[in-house]
């Protein structure tokens, strides 16, 4: 339990320092260099300290591919696009939104239903951040709208669906005895190559696609040890330990973490609605975490 807490607050300061990161270079190009260098230097790792587990089945490529698509390239693209125009607490917020994805899916891909008590605890969690939906976000957005929503966060919810998707491809993955290191590696590696193409094709290559070297460089390396290299593989070993349901329920977690991280570090306005979503979903956290347990029993 405590690992999953743990992971969510490291989940949370990503978004944090992804949106510091977006004032010196430019999102797409962001991506490739970030996902590019972390799967160089995970599949590095792994070659010199067990080159046997980096061989794929040719049977395999097609789900390393989807992984590559879905957790990294399609999930990244539309995030970080989205998140010029959202703040990062907003961001957090609507990921958010995860438990429900997986449970859909987990309903048509592992026939998987949730238990009545499983339902509550998802319930204390929505309620405590419905107040969150109505506080205001970053002014631009109001010039996006698109009937009650606006497009970034239309697109966002586009990510946050890739991303959900992608862990149920990543889990087919680890049963048929794949690294962790191998997994995330492999999808950043592919998934960053896309997006440094991208970034061509809709940046441009006439200016530099950094604004500022340095500081691109320290929020960017952050970024690949913070998210990359922890908080991917812990958060791939606690699928393979807890049913993705129960992990993305805890994703509650993130936007009451993600509001008191952009306040703290980028003077983001946080209100009496995290402090409110904060108490819900801990008592929505512990109705749901003690019926997983005793279906672990």
């Amino acid at each position: 339990m405590f690992l999953v807490i743990l992971e969510y607050l490291i989940l949370a300061s990503t978004f944090t320092i992804a949106k510091a990161t977006l004032f010196y270079a430019k999102p797409f190009f962001i991506i490739g260099f970030r996902m590019t260098l972390a799967g160089i230097l995970l599949l590095g790792f792994k070659y010199f300290t067990d080159k046997r587990s980096l061989k794929i089945y040719k049977s395999d490529w097609w789900l390393f591919l989807k992984t590559s698509l879905f957790h990294i390239y399609l999930a990244f693209i539309l995030e970080f696009w989205a998140l010029q125009y959202l703040t990062s607490s907003k961001t957090n917020l609507i990921y958010s939104t995860t438990p429900f994805i997986a449970a859909v899916l987990a309903y048509f891909i592992f026939a998987e239903k949730l238990s009545k008590q499983k339902s509550v605890g998802m319930l204390i969690g929505l309620f405590g951040l419905i107040p969150i939906f109505l506080t205001q976000t970053d002014p631009r957005e109001s010039a996006m709208q698109l009937f009650s929503f606006s497009v970034p966060e239309l697109v966002l919810l586009g990510a946050v669906f890739s991303a959900t998707y992608a862990w149920f491809v990543i889990k087919k993955l680890l049963i048929k005895g794949y690294s962790l290191v191998v997994i995330n590696g492999v999808a950043m590696l592919i998934g960053g190559i896309f997006a440094l193409f991208t970034s061509f094709i809709f940046e441009g290559i006439k200016t530099s696609p950094v604004f500022d070297l340095w500081p691109f460089l320290f929020w960017v390396l952050l970024l690949i040890l913070v998210a990359n290299i922890i908080s991917y593989n812990l958060y791939t070993w606690l699928i393979k330990h807890y049913s993705i349901t129960f992990v993305t329920f805890a994703g509650f977690l993130c936007p009451v973490f993600g509001g008191f991280l952009g306040w703290f570090f980028l003077g983001e306005h946080i209100t009496w609605h995290y402090y409110f979503a904060l108490a819900c979903v801990t008592v929505g956290l512990y109705v749901f975490y003690k019926d997983e347990i005793k279906l672990k029993a």
